[in-house]
């Protein structure tokens, strides 16, 4: 298996999935939905921008990073597509106008898992691991580059 190289970012985050409520592997294989969907903002609304990668954290008991991204949009209230909407389990969960960023895939990769993350010297303290409450994290260069 060769290794990818990523792009260089200044800013990148991990968006938090939980795939009890939403089906983000099969969204992210839509063509209607993976060159441009839509991810809650709960928590760094004054930092995340427009052309910072993104990560794609599923929760749960295959947990891991699943998705790299492209932000192209800054932080603002938008809706899902129709597109998108059909991947709730209950469309109930889909709120209609929410705090978002448009984003559009880059890359689908193995994953890479939550064990492996914790097992990987320098990536042991991203935020995800050591306090996974909420739905955006931050992630530093040097967590980046490795």
């Amino acid at each position: 298996m060769t290794k990818k190289t990523l792009p260089f970012a200044n800013k990148v985050w991990i968006f938090q999935c939980d795939p009890k409520k939403y089906e983000i592997k099969e969204a992210l294989e839509d063509q209607d939905v993976k060159n441009e969907f839509h991810w809650k903002v709960k928590q760094h609304r004054q930092e995340i921008a427009k052309g910072h990668f993104g990560m794609m954290w599923i929760s749960g008991r295959s947990a891991g990073i699943y998705a790299i991204t492209e932000l192209i949009s800054n932080p603002g209230e938008f809706n899902e597509s129709e597109a998108e909407k059909k991947y709730w389990k209950d469309p109930a969960d889909e709120e209609g106008i929410q705090y978002r960023v448009k984003m559009r895939l880059i890359d689908c990769i193995v994953p890479l898992t939550k064990e492996k993350i914790k097992n990987t010297p320098g990536l042991e303290s991203l935020k995800i691991i050591t306090m996974p409450r909420g739905t955006n994290f931050p992630v530093s260069t040097e967590e980046w580059k490795i």
